[in-house]
């Protein structure tokens, strides 16, 4: 059983590529699959690993805006034959070495368990509902929560992370909304036990959980990347930590640019809650 590992990027984010790989190869050496990288235009290689560059932006005719983050990640999908994907970001740079045995485990059973749509890889991404009864050892996500689906690392069928996209959405707009309509749905989402799966403590993937927010880097990935030969401009994005905060009318702006969205959102659980009655 091979993996096929769908890492999720656009090609703003090119300059992630290199050490993503580099620290990929180091710390995942028995990797046994197919690496699905998500880029829009652009072709990619790493030497001593099996990457496929999907250029979705070449499968349709781009309108003036390009294509959302929902649409790049649906076109994906179309374009891998293997029904689950195991989902990463450009910037989830490895740190210390994949529980290779335990990660094959999940892939078993996400494939075997017709009820189970996602199992979730860390402890960082959709809590789980500890009142509920665990099914092997994974706890259901809890449908109440605000992130009960999330970006970080897990196991997708993609039939499922299909019904949960929407193509005019941003990841952000993913997680927020989806989480909303997702409680109606279906979903068969799974995460681990904490008190067995924990950030530092014991961890399947160990990685640096988004080493870029608001296009700049974390402070975090200096010091991993010193470590493991990797240089790197910093100074091209700049750090979170210096970036300057908002203005009132920016934020006044970010609202209203967001605000269709969210009434589209409002009408779209709306109408599940009415189906789900």
């Amino acid at each position: 059983m091979k993996i096929s590992l769908l890492v999720n990027t656009c090609d703003a984010f090119e300059d992630c590529w290199d050490p993503f790989f580099a620290l990929f190869k180091k710390y995942w050496p028995d990797f046994d699959g197919v690496i699905y990288l998500n880029t829009e235009t652009k072709s990619y290689a790493y030497p001593g690993l099996d990457i496929v560059p999907l250029r979705v932006a070449g499968i349709k005719n781009l309108g003036p805006f390009g294509l959302t983050w929902s649409e790049c990640l649906i076109d994906a999908l179309g374009l891998i034959d293997d029904d689950v994907i195991l989902y990463m970001q450009e910037d989830y740079f490895l740190r210390d070495y994949v529980k290779s045995d335990l990660v094959m485990k999940y892939l078993r059973l996400i494939k075997e368990d017709g009820g189970i749509g996602c199992i979730h890889l860390t402890d960082q991404g959709t809590p789980p509902d500890v009142t509920r009864e665990k099914k092997h050892e994974l706890y259901p996500g809890d449908i109440a929560h605000r992130d009960l689906l999330s970006c970080q690392a897990a196991f997708w069928k993609k039939e499922v992370l299909v019904k949960c996209l929407k193509p005019s959405e941003s990841g952000w707009q993913f997680e927020e909304y989806g989480s909303k309509r997702a409680r109606y749905l279906d979903l068969g989402i799974y995460t681990p036990d904490r008190s067995y799966i924990r950030k530092d403590v014991f961890e399947l993937l160990p990685y640096v959980f988004t080493g870029i927010v608001q296009g700049r880097w974390k402070r975090e990935v200096t010091t991993l990347f010193e470590a493991n030969g990797i240089r790197m401009d910093f100074s091209k994005r700049g750090f979170i930590d210096e970036a300057k905060p908002l203005t009132v009318f920016e934020r006044i702006v970010r609202k209203i640019k967001r605000f269709p969205t969210r009434v589209v959102n409002y009408k779209d659980v709306f109408t599940l809650r009415l189906f789900k009655r």
